[in-house]
Formats: C-alpha cells, sequence, structure tokens
C-alpha cells in the first residue's frame, strides 16, 4: 500500500469524516425517536430490553463473517452497502407507521435487521481508517472521527426532542433517511487503495480460525477482549436501559429531557475526544483503559441517586468522556499492534467477544426490571461490580500495567 498522505490533505479521509458526521447526526435523530415510540407510543418500556438484544444477537453472529469480507475486499464497499440498506429500512417505516401498523414485533425484526447490518458495517469501518491513514496519524485519526462523529450525536438528540414535539414519526424519519442519504454520496468519493493480500485466500472458517489463534496468541489483544468482555456485560444494559428509566422514573422528565441526557452523554465523549486530540497518550494505554472504565462504572452507579436534571446531566457528560478516554486508545492499540492483512477479523473478533456479553447485559437487566427491582438499585449493582471487576483484572494481568 502506497504512503498514505497527511492527515488534513488526506482526501480519502475527508471523505470518510463528512460521511460520518451526518451519518451519525442522522442515526442519533433516528434512535431517539425509535427508543421514544417504544417506551411513549407503545407504552412498552419494560419491552425497550428485547428490541436491543434483538439488534445485538445478528451483530453478534454475523461479526465474524463481516470481519473475514472486510480483509477480503474494499471496506468501502461494504460501508456503502450496509449504509445503503440503512436508509431503506428508515424509509421503510414510513408507510407502516402512517397505516397504523408498527408493533412491538415490527420494532423487533427491524432491530434485527439493523444488527445484521452493523456485523458488516463495524468491521469495515473500524479497518478502513488505516488503510488510508499513515500509521503516525492513526491516534489523531481516531480521535478526530471520534469527535466529530459525536458532535452529531450532541445536537441530534436535541433536535431529535424538538422534531418529536413538532412533527410526526414519519417526518421524522423521512428527513433522517435523507440525511443518511447524503453520508452516502460521501461515502461513494472515497478511493480505497487495494489489499495487499500477500497469501492464498482460505475458506472462512479457515481465516476465522487463524484470526482467532492470533488474537489469542497476542498478549495485548487478548488482554483487550477480556477486558471489554467484561465491560460490555456490566455497562451496556444499565447504560442503554437505564438511563431511559432514570428519565421518566427519578427526573419525571419527557421526550426532552431524555434527548437533553443522551446529549450530555455525546458531549462529554466530544470532550474526551478533544482531548486526546490535542494530548493523544502514548504510554501506559491498556492500564489507562481499565482505570477509566472502573471510574465509569462509579459514575453509573452515581446516577441512580440523580433525582435532579442538572446532576444527572453532569454525570452523564462524565460517563461520555470515560468512554471516549477508552475507546480510542482501544481502537489505536488494536490497529499498532495487529497485521494489516488480519485487521479486519480482529476488529471484528474483539468485538464479538466483548459485544458478545451485551446481549446477555440487557437481559439481565431487563429482567431485574420485570421483578419490579428499580433502576435505583440495578444501576449500582452493575456499575460498583465492574470498577471491581476493572480493579482485580489490572493487578491480575500484567500486560495491562506494562503495556505502552
Amino acid at each position: 500500500m502506497k504512503q498514505a498522505p497527511a492527515l488534513l490533505s488526506n482526501r480519502n479521509f475527508l471523505f470518510l469524516w463528512l460521511a460520518s458526521i451526518v451519518s451519525n447526526f442522522a442515526l442519533a435523530v433516528a434512535m431517539l425517536a425509535e427508543t421514544w415510540l417504544v417506551i411513549n407510543t407503545l407504552g412498552a418500556k419494560e419491552q425497550l430490553g428485547l428490541v436491543m438484544i434483538a439488534g445485538s444477537v445478528p451483530r453478534i453472529l454475523l461479526m465474524a463473517v463481516g470481519g473475514v469480507l472486510a480483509d477480503r475486499m474494499k471496506r468501502s464497499h461494504i460501508i456503502l452497502g450496509s449504509v445503503g440498506l440503512r436508509v431503506l429500512l428508515l424509509f421503510a417505516m414510513i408507510p407502516l407507521l402512517a397505516a397504523g401498523k408498527i408493533s412491538m414485533g415490527i420494532m423487533i425484526v427491524f432491530a434485527l435487521i439493523y444488527g445484521a447490518l452493523d456485523a458488516f458495517f463495524w468491521p469495515a469501518r473500524d479497518a478502513l481508517v488505516p488503510n488510508i491513514v499513515a500509521n503516525n496519524d492513526l491516534t489523531r485519526a481516531n480521535s478526530i472521527m471520534l469527535t466529530t462523529n459525536q458532535i452529531g450525536l450532541v445536537f441530534g438528540p436535541v433536535l431529535g426532542g424538538t422534531m418529536l414535539a413538532l412533527f410526526s414519526y414519519e417526518v421524522i424519519f423521512a428527513l433522517t433517511g435523507i440525511m443518511l442519504a447524503l453520508g452516502l454520496i460521501a461515502i461513494a468519493m472515497i478511493h480505497e487503495p487495494p489489499l495487499l493480500l500477500g497469501r492464498a485466500r482460505l475458506n472462512m472458517l479457515a481465516e476465522l480460525k487463524e484470526g482467532a489463534q492470533y488474537m489469542i496468541q497476542t498478549p495485548v489483544l487478548r488482554a483487550l477482549m477480556l477486558v471489554y468482555a467484561a465491560a460490555n456485560l456490566l455497562f451496556m444494559g444499565p447504560l442503554g436501559l437505564g438511563v431511559p428509566l432514570v428519565v421518566t422514573d427519578l427526573l419525571q422528565g419527557n421526550a426532552s429531557t431524555l434527548s437533553f441526557m443522551q446529549s450530555a452523554f455525546a458531549a462529554g465523549m466530544v470532550l474526551g475526544g478533544l482531548l486526546l486530540t490535542l494530548y493523544p497518550p502514548t504510554q501506559k494505554r491498556l492500564l489507562m483503559i481499565t482505570v477509566v472504565i472502573a471510574i465509569e462504572g462509579l459514575l453509573l452507579a452515581a446516577l441512580a441517586l440523580a433525582t435532579w436534571l442538572p446532576v444527572a446531566l453532569g454525570l452523564q457528560v462524565l460517563i461520555g468522556l470515560g468512554v471516549a478516554a477508552n475507546n480510542v486508545p482501544m481502537m489505536s492499540l488494536i490497529q499498532h499492534y495487529t497485521d494489516r492483512q488480519k485487521l479486519g477479523r480482529i476488529m471484528s473478533l474483539n468485538s464479538m467477544a466483548s459485544m458478545g456479553l451485551a446481549p446477555l447485559s440487557y437481559a439481565l437487566v431487563t429482567g431485574l426490571f420485570s421483578m419490579h427491582i428499580g433502576v435505583e438499585w440495578v444501576l449500582p449493582i452493575f456499575g460498583l461490580l465492574l470498577a471491581a471487576m476493572m480493579l482485580a483484572m489490572t493487578l491480575k494481568m500484567k500486560v495491562i500495567r506494562e503495556i505502552d
């Protein structure tokens, strides 16, 4: 592969950057609308976890296939196809809403399809950046992508809350579909260098086995896999299902309140991304990740005490900052320590290992809620366990304390 140009003069990176901003803005609005549709319009807040589980299962089952494809073909083409189908799904919701046919069953089916598309999108997206960006620009590129992506997520929920107050769901999904289509145009403008395979292509199962062995035999990749598996088990469910219930049960809020909470989280991620862009970490990055995740656990537990909106918003900002502070170093570590020819598979396998426990996390939280255990108990249970587990793993695994 030819040497990538400097980051800010890199045409491919700029188009990817633009596409990410537009797409994340559109998806933030759509996700808020879908969440409020389930909670408020369908009156099924206890079943919101079923929708999230439905989105997680196909994402996990197909992620390995997506990783193999990301190592076989142009990653920008995979992104183009998956986002294009997402546009069609958004427009498909409009006639169903207009006819009053939306139900929990339909929302679960759409979530299954979204999850399947994500399984191909994420490995391709994560493996594309090092294929178009120079090695010494990877940390900055990841930080810039994260920061600018979150700009859409900061203003997206605010706009989404306003749109929910002013427009019908049909109008909202039409507008977000159009925005996502604009992102498709930018993705189509990316000219990705061809992959240099350098070996005979194996069958899919053999390639997956090769990638899994490589990950297990590489200490830093193995440690990352274990850390994020634990984090997703104890963090994804409480955050995804807990925040909407904090809004309805503790803050007595509405759709606008939920949009403020989501925007505060995204604002924290923007702040974290900006700090990492200005001061990219180069030493003890894995140790930094475990410490930050432990702090996130404590903040998650504290969220159960937030009965005043400014306090809840402040906690959301800090949690978002923490997510950015561990996601960017994680991405850079994987890209730095992985053979480029295996990067798609390693990205997908790491996601599978970590996200594989996300449906269980959603199921556990949903089960506790169905037993009438309130969010004020669920969040501390999971948050304190997460902090304790990160501390134990840091003390137990030498590579976490020593790797740069």
